[in-house]
């Protein structure tokens, strides 16, 4: 725990509440996640005011301690929000850290002496530009670990065929769209190839091919979904990808992981807002290709949030505008039609 004198508490909140990126309650949240204090989010308000929102994080995270054996919460938080102000903050962030033994501080930026631009040297210091960016390093880990759950699905129809992504959600259930696989009798000639991707050599790694066992199927043309069992369970090899609580927002990012095109397993990560949420749809402008449908749009935290199923001129439900977007239909609103004796399989 950090005791901090009241001078100092009164320095801190105000000093705090100065930071853009902490003037809000999506920015707060933001700050936390990138300290590695997103577990705490949902045990902090971090609604209203700055000075007051600010205040409850630095009593939260004061008494909450330890956070590894040299770090303390509070301290892991201030040494990133020193990286977003000025020498003298960062300077009293920095004797705080000491002082009560929190941590070691970050070093300070050096002084820009030579800016020839149009703006004072203090704002082209080390800074956020434009959104945060930096992840830790195990986010792409978990990427791969959640790609492994994805599959390309291949469909035929007599002398025709088609291809689409599709995701495991437990051992043996895998959700894509009703526009892959439509209608049961397709699941005989249906198969569904695990792993289909690339190694860093550019060499196709070893494939598994998964059938239907024809026991669950079920689809919703207006949600575009189709929840299908598959045989030998799968997810105890690949794994199951787990579904989001709750919606993204505007401005949030997502990512998608798919098989563009019928090509191996590629994700779009970069340029990939949501632009759009309602109580059915997400809308954003990350990256995909026929192909692409049925693939998982995920959050940051690797969660479903929706099931990809379109893209182009869409229109925006609650405008009546066009944008050119893709679309996916939020995991909730997929959950409310299943059967409950479904949705307690899944993961």
């Amino acid at each position: 725990m950090v005791k901090l004198t009241v001078e100092e508490r009164q320095r801190l909140v105000t000093l705090l509440a100065s930071v853009p990126l902490l003037s809000t309650e999506s920015g707060r949240a933001e700050m936390l996640a990138l300290a590695g204090l997103g577990d705490l989010v949902p045990h902090i308000d971090l609604a209203g005011a700055p000075l007051v929102a600010v205040s409850r994080v630095v009593s939260h995270l004061s008494a909450y301690g330890r956070f590894s054996r040299d770090q303390e919460a509070l301290g892991v938080f201030l040494n990133l929000v020193a990286t977003l102000t000025g020498k003298e903050q960062q300077v009293f962030i920095a004797g705080l850290l000491l002082t009560h033994r929190m941590m070691v501080p970050v070093s300070p930026a050096p002084t820009v002496v030579s800016w020839k631009g149009t703006d004072s040297p203090g704002s082209v210091e080390e800074k956020i530009i434009t959104s945060n960016t930096l992840r830790p390093v195990h986010f792409l880990e978990r990427a791969l670990d959640a790609a492994r759950a994805v599959c390309h699905i291949e469909v035929r129809e007599g002398a025709t065929g088609w291809t689409g992504t599709g995701f495991l959600v437990s051992d043996d259930l895998l959700l894509t769209n009703e526009h892959v696989l439509p209608r049961k009798d397709l699941l005989a000639d249906a198969r569904f190839l695990f792993n289909y991707e690339d190694d860093p050599a550019g060499r196709p790694r070893p494939v598994e091919t998964v059938r239907a066992s024809g026991r669950v199927f079920l689809s919703d043309r207006e949600l575009d979904f189709a929840l299908v069992e598959l045989a030998g369970r799968p997810g105890e090899r690949w794994g199951g990808l787990e579904l989001a609580d709750a919606p993204p927002r505007v401005g949030e990012r997502v990512n998608i992981i798919q098989h563009p095109a019928g090509q191996p397993k590629q994700i779009a990560m970069q340029s990939n807002f949501v632009q759009y949420v309602d109580d059915s749809i997400v809308q954003y402008v990350t990256a995909t290709l026929p192909g692409s449908s049925g693939s998982p749009v995920l959050t940051d935290e690797w969660q479903v949030c929706a099931v990809h199923h379109a893209g182009g001129n869409l229109r925006e439900p609650a405008t009546g505008s066009r944008y050119f977007r893709n679309e996916g239909f939020r995991i909730s609103r997929i959950l409310d039609r299943l059967p409950a004796d479904l949705r307690s399989h899944l993961s």
